[in-house]
């Protein structure tokens, strides 16, 4: 029994109830490290020219693909590096690189500086009893939880608009970007990831590397040209020693570069061209940015440009190559986006002769192969009409996507294009015929509900951000169909496919029950199931399937009840509920409820915790005092429960499989005056005889009435 005077300050009058679970809380800690140099730094699984260091890491990759970011194999690979406070991040719905570096798009979300002490939260997002330094942990909202779900949320070093936080460090040495890599993203070498919560994770992990006092960076742009338009878009192969490919070889065509952004001044870089079989170069150039302070060699003989390059400038070396010479009448040549068998081209002869015989082999490197056989070069001025079969088997993989004789672009009618030949030119023809790409079909299935489960699928051996795409089941255990950007044409080559579950709520999460492709290749992947899918000639399409089961939460549901004298009461009774694993609610009963109130929602709990129930502030009268009641159910250890009282959730005991908890707290007032009082039970019941005996129930009803008349005699 408590006493109580005047009413307390404390009393919170118009407080709000709550119901804030931990299972819908979706967290990630971003940690920063700043380390001495480059070779200090763990590069992520694919180190190729979309990385965005400017200058080689030191360490491969630690991690297998699918694997979540680790803070004990991040610890052990980077002894180079201390923690580094004050460093930002970012979150947004998209992203893009127009610079140097990565940023994210779309109402981008700042994370707040980093700091020393950061409390160590599992993949659940409990507490370890451990800390973190040069870290900050933030909750996603709702809907940045869904976009993550949806593999549409991603996250960046920096700011959008200052990714190097050069703004915030005047006055001190800059830094350098050396890696990142979120939660399931350590793929890539940019300043952006996706963020995805592998089955049963609620948290995870953002790692920053940057190089303290970094060299500032100039651009290197390698361009390919040619004298004349070869009808096809011929590849050009460079050495180029700042490429971080492992053998160095850069590969573009006239319509795309190859853009280096590299630490300025040390050793010179040099790009080397090999001219493709009978292409030569013609001449070769390398234009300045700025105030012109990079140097510059170029040697056409030996087709090498050397540049050192400045800070802040731009040197872009032009190669351009002559295509090989062509021959008097009319040379076909084959160009191929794959490779394939022998193809065999029929020049029909306008004069109603035998058409001409030719042959060629796709060959599928970015070059055209001349085709060979019968004689064109004496063929008469006129109109031929040139028809293609593909190698036998495998006919309808293949169309004629094309055809251009120099700046002429001609339209082909299923596999026949006419070729025209006059006295004025060669006829120099390139036929470019294309196979049907690789194909990925990608189903979600869900037992025990429905839900949006989502799918990251990104070339293995590049270092690009990827796709998504999202199915969204509409009954229990059937298949569907992922929408989204994943394009329905693959070039062939290994693919490696993530699934990501749909987002937890306060009625339960979804765990990953299988996950398969075929093909596949099967791989131990932790945590994830991730799954490598191969996309070859002979077998061009796949199917990628994740069976996800609805595991319910527990809940707790909290009900402050009224009881006793109305007149004891001075405000609203308050009633917090705070839990192990971060969910929190607070029950209200306004000043002027003498009912009960619940919980807005019951609290909903993805695994075993411990909850207390706090004292409820009860602000009584003068005069008055305050009894407390608690009730549990189920009570494995008895159902009152003493204030401050621990709920033991799915505990190891015979309420284990409990799926709901509920607490019952009645709070009574009680006053010594003869004041307004709460309707006694017994009256409550004065009209109980009357209406058993109306209904036939005389001794029963005779009984009670008895009863309460000795009753009120007594009083």
């Amino acid at each position: 029994m408590l006493a109580a005077g005047a009413t307390p300050a404390f009393a919170r009058e118009g407080e709000q109830p709550a119901s804030v679970s931990a299972s819908l809380h979706y967290q990630i800690t971003f940690v920063a490290r700043a380390c001495q140099n480059y070779q200090s730094v763990m590069g992520n699984r694919v180190r190729d020219d979309h990385a965005e260091n400017a200058a080689p890491v030191g360490i491969d990759s630690a991690y297998r693909d699918g694997e979540e970011v680790d803070p004990a194999v991040e610890a052990a690979n980077s002894s180079g590096c201390a923690a580094l406070n004050g460093w930002q991040f970012a979150l947004g719905s998209g992203q893009e690189k127009k610079g140097a570096l990565s940023n994210v798009t779309t109402a981008a979300t700042g994370s707040g500086p980093t700091a020393a002490a950061v409390p160590l939260l599992d993949r659940t997002g409990n507490k370890t009893g451990k800390t973190i330094d040069g870290a900050v942990t933030v909750v996603l909202t709702d809907e940045q939880a869904k976009l993550a779900a949806r593999h549409q949320l991603w996250a960046q070093g920096g700011t959008p608009g200052d990714p190097l936080m050069s703004g915030a460090q005047s006055g001190q040495a800059g830094y350098g970007f050396g890696a990142l890599r979120c939660a399931l993203d350590g793929h890539s070498g940019g300043n952006v990831q996706w963020i995805g919560f592998p089955s049963g994770a609620r948290h995870v992990f953002c790692f920053a590397y940057y190089v303290k006092g970094a060299q500032p960076t100039g651009t290197l742009v390698v361009r390919a040209r040619t004298t004349r338009a070869p009808g096809y878009p011929q590849l050009f192969a460079f050495d180029a020693s700042p490429s971080y490919a492992a053998d160095h070889r850069v590969v573009v065509d006239t319509a795309t570069d190859a853009t280096f952004v590299r630490s300025s001044g040390g050793r010179p870089g040099t790009v080397v061209a090999h001219p493709p079989a009978g292409w030569t170069l013609a001449d070769l150039g390398c234009a300045k940015s700025g105030a012109g302070q990079s140097l510059t060699t170029t040697d056409v003989p030996s087709g090498q440009a050397t540049v050192t390059l400045a800070p802040g400038e731009t040197v872009t070396c032009t190669f351009t190559f002559d295509p090989p010479p062509s021959p008097a009448g009319m040379t076909l040549r084959l160009y191929s986006d794959s490779p394939g068998g022998a193809w065999s081209l029929a020049v029909a002869d306008p004069a109603g002769g035998s058409p001409r015989q030719l042959s060629a082999t796709a060959a599928g490197d970015g070059s055209a192969a001349v085709a060979t056989g019968s004689d064109l070069s004496l063929l008469l001025p006129g109109a031929y009409a040139v028809t293609l079969t593909p190698p036998a088997g495998d006919a309808a993989a293949w169309k004629l996507a094309g055809a251009g004789c120099g700046d002429k672009e001609l339209k082909p009618d299923n596999m026949t294009v006419t070729v025209t030949v006059t006295t004025d030119a060669p006829a120099d023809c390139a036929l470019r015929v294309s196979r049907k790409a690789g194909a990925l079909e990608l189903r979600g299935v869900t037992v025990g509900g429905t839900g949006a489960a989502s799918f990251a699928v990104t070339p293995r051996t590049q270092g690009v951000p990827g796709w998504s795409g999202v199915a969204t089941t509409t009954g229990l255990g059937i298949a569907a169909l992922a929408q989204g950007d994943v394009p329905g044409a693959l070039p062939f080559g290994e693919y490696l496919v993530t699934p990501v579950p749909p987002v937890s709520t306060v009625d339960g999460s979804w765990r990953l029950s299988s996950f398969a492709c075929d093909p596949g290749e099967a791989q131990d992947m932790p945590n994830v199931g991730a799954d490598v899918v191969p996309l070859s000639a002979g077998a061009a399409s796949a199917k990628c399937t994740a069976t996800y089961i609805f595991e319910p939460a527990r809940q707790l549901q909290v009900t402050v009840r009224f009881a006793g004298n109305v007149g004891g009461r001075a405000g609203a009774v308050v009633l917090d509920i705070d839990c192990e694993d971060g969910s929190t609610g607070r029950v209200v009963l306004a000043a002027d409820d003498n009912g009960e109130a619940q919980l807005p929602t019951p609290l909903g709990f993805l695994g075993p915790t411990k909850c207390t129930v706090q004292q409820p502030v009860a602000p009584a009268a003068k005069g008055a005092e305050v009894d407390v009641v608690a009730i549990v159910d189920p009570a494995p250890g008895g159902p009152r429960l003493t204030m401050p009282g621990v709920v033991d959730i799915g505990a190891d005991n015979a309420a284990a499989d409990t799926q709901e908890y509920a607490v019952t707290v009645t709070v009574t007032f009680t006053t010594a005056d003869t004041g307004p009082t709460q309707q006694k039970v017994l009256d409550t019941f004065r009209v109980l005889p009357v209406a058993l005996i109306g209904a036939g129930l005389v001794g029963i009803g005779l009984l009670i009435l008895l009863i309460m008349v000795l009753r009120s005699r007594a009083d």
